[in-house]
């Protein structure tokens, strides 16, 4: 019997469109018209968030990418989910462990 938990996994809600703008981003809430200009850093998990992602794999991500550790990665990555959870731009799911 397998007790594991299920992992979640985050992506773009269907609602929202984004778009690079040099190295920057710009995210748009088609419901609430909401709109939202990201960082580099930001923007790459943006573009990675396109797709159903992890947790762990969008610091994997984060951290093949940018010059950054694991630990602070994970960290950044938390506060930033939120906000983008409080403007309503995730959908989360859940995948069988």
């Amino acid at each position: 019997m397998n007790n594991t938990a299920p992992e979640e996994q985050i992506c773009l809600t269907s609602r929202v469109r984004h778009r690079a703008v040099a190295d920057d981003g710009v995210l748009i809430n088609l419901e609430s018209g909401r709109v939202v200009v990201v960082n580099e850093v930001g923007l790459h998990i943006v573009q990675e968030l396109t797709s159903p992602k992890t947790r762990q794999g969008l610091v994997d991500s984060i951290i093949g990418h940018f010059d950054i550790d694991a630990e602070q990665a994970a960290a950044d990555l938390e506060i930033y989910l939120a906000e983008l959870e409080s403007d309503q731009i995730l959908e989360r799911q859940s995948v069988p462990g």
